[in-house]
């Protein structure tokens, strides 16, 4: 994963391989550990994007 820092210091996560806009400046963070992505949902939630987006974040992540 490379972590990606806008001009206030926040600091983004996206997949190795991303390519992100011109406009953003990637910086790879190298002295920190690597970090651990969870997603959270409501319990319950009928939302097509969101039971797409965990399908698609489980196939992406999965050991």
């Amino acid at each position: 994963m490379q972590r990606q820092a806008t001009p206030r210091c926040t600091v983004g996560m996206s997949p190795l391989g991303h390519h992100p806009p011109d406009e953003l400046a990637v910086v790879p963070v190298v002295d920190m550990p690597p970090s651990r992505v969870v997603a959270a949902w409501k319990e319950g939630d009928a939302n097509p994007l969101t039971r797409s987006f965990v399908q698609l974040a489980r196939a992406a992540y999965r050991d």
